[in-house]
């Protein structure tokens, strides 16, 4: 038999929020669409019958604004959400979005946000910045002009039941913003090959539909489009629909039945083609990770074969391909190929993956969809929790320190201003109060869980009442600086008494 070859050669194009929230509780199968920069008191049903509401009740932080060059008007993006954005232009070092869920149920979310400039400020100077989520480092975001951009995330909410995402400035006079933020919950089986301590970074989603796909196709509202940057136009390549009345999805990553019904294969069995897209691999040196979705479109007869081989790289790496062997797409169901870790060709920023027929194979190979994904670092547990209970505690007792949120430490140097953070990169602990100078007015509240912290400055206050005979206790306090404030009555002989503190 003649040697056909269907080449899917994919080189990935790789690029790595902002606001104090009012926690707003959800339900444990989130679905929610936060269009940034929304001044409407009214949520706002689009055409996919998505439900998108205004980030007001969510965030005191940043300026909301209308972009002046109006958005492409094309799926899967919504121009009315693209039309408005939050800019933080704050000195603060991050802002954040949060949001509180009610239960632990939620356990596996992808987080998508999405930015679109539109030369909003009239400085034709599309930004760059950090994008951050629950501590851990997400993306660098490198805007532009003119075209939409977003990042997706899935990962598990391993501790706690919060969700932030934050926006960090890297460079002077690059504003942050962002203008759509959506959370989505997955099936806790959903990517559980990879373990729950590892957030994937989706880099590509594609399938051979004749529309961009979400939901309500998608119950889990992934963005599967039709062509992606750097796709190279090719002949010999044809798009065939499924014959077959139904397609039965029982695997744990739910592909949608939209993207099972059409495929990508060969129309002429005599002639070699390729489909691909070209650019850089992951500037971070990591290797990709591919699910690729096959479903047969045609009832076959006893005469009919299709079976191929996974070539990746240009060699047939069963240890990478799960599961080993031939790939028999099946009629009226789905299967699913994993295929781990592919890295680059030596001296190449490409890699290539190749559908080779076996040779007893009477039909060309076919691809239905894929997606791609990163796999980061390990999940930082985040500040410690003691330490993050009584830093809630003097936000809610001073309204000069409520415009923080997200996590007080994590990831470094991106601590919030008013602390110090010892150098523990999963779970650290607060070693210094900065709180001079900042107005603020009343009682101290007792923050004695903060058992680590070494320093605690709050001179040129307006504090009130007795000093709190809890900062004597603190075992590693050092200094303590109460200078300029309203105290009343004597200094504790916790602290008068304590020859290693330096009041």
């Amino acid at each position: 038999m003649k040697t056909q070859l269907l080449n899917l050669l994919l080189v990935l194009i790789f690029s790595y929020c902002s606001c104090l929230l009012v926690l707003v509780s959800v339900s444990a199968k989130v679905f929610l669409s936060i269009d940034c920069g929304s001044s409407s008191l009214q949520p706002y049903t689009d055409e996919r019958s998505i439900v998108w509401v205004g980030d007001d009740p969510y965030t005191r932080n940043g300026e909301i604004h209308k972009v002046n060059t109006a958005p492409p008007n094309t799926l899967p993006f919504d121009s009315s959400v693209m039309s408005t954005l939050r800019a933080f232009p704050t000195l603060q070092k991050k802002n954040c979005y949060s949001i509180d869920i009610d239960t632990t149920a939620a356990e596996r979310v992808l987080v998508r946000a999405s930015f679109y400039y539109g030369d909003y400020d009239n400085k034709a100077n599309p930004p760059t910045f950090l994008l951050q989520f629950n501590g851990n480092n997400w993306t660098q975001i490198q805007t532009s002009m003119s075209s939409i951009q977003y990042k997706e995330v899935v990962y598990s909410l391993n501790r706690g039941n919060n969700i932030n995402i934050c926006l960090a400035q890297t460079r002077p006079d690059n504003i942050p913003f962002i203008s759509a933020f959506e959370v989505r919950s997955l099936d806790s089986a959903a990517y559980s090959y990879i373990g729950s301590s590892y957030p994937l970074f989706f880099t590509t989603r594609m399938s051979f539909a004749k529309t961009d796909i979400r939901f309500p196709e998608d119950s889990f509202d992934r963005i599967w489009l039709t062509s992606v940057p750097g796709l190279k136009s090719t002949n010999g390549l044809t798009l065939v629909t499924s014959d077959s009345p139904s397609i039965i999805v029982d695997i744990n990553e739910k592909p949608p039945e939209a993207v099972l019904r059409t495929a990508n294969t060969h129309s002429n069995s005599s002639e070699i083609t390729a489909l691909g897209y070209i650019g850089s691999a992951d500037p971070s040196y990591r290797p990709i990770n591919f699910y690729f979705y096959f479903s047969e479109v045609i009832k076959l007869s006893p005469t009919q074969k299709r079976s191929f081989d996974i070539i990746v790289n240009n060699n047939k790496l069963d240890s990478i391909i799960i599961p080993k062997g031939p790939v028999i797409p099946p009629y009226g169901r789905v299967l699913e190929v994993r295929v781990a870790n592919v890295t680059s060709l030596a001296g190449s920023s490409s890699f290539s993956i190749t559908s080779k027929p076996t040779d007893d194979s009477t039909l060309p190979p076919l691809v239905n969809a894929f997606e791609g994904f990163v796999i980061g670092d390990k999940l930082v547990q985040g500040t410690n929790s003691s330490d993050v209970k009584a830093l809630g505690l003097l936000q809610k007792t001073f309204i000069q320190l409520q415009n923080w949120s997200g996590d007080p430490c994590l990831p470094s140097p991106y601590n919030w201003e008013w602390i110090a953070c010892n150098n523990d990169t999963d779970s650290p602990r607060v070693t210094a109060l900065y709180l001079n100078d900042l107005g603020l007015e009343g009682i101290l509240p007792d923050f004695s869980a903060m058992d680590a912290i070494k320093t605690i400055d709050l001179h040129n206050n307006s504090l009130t009442e007795e000093i709190p005979d809890f900062l004597g206790t603190l075992p590693e306090l050092e200094i303590l600086n109460l200078a300029d404030n309203k105290f009343t009555g004597s200094i504790p002989s916790s602290i008068s008494n304590n020859t290693d503190l330096k009041l």
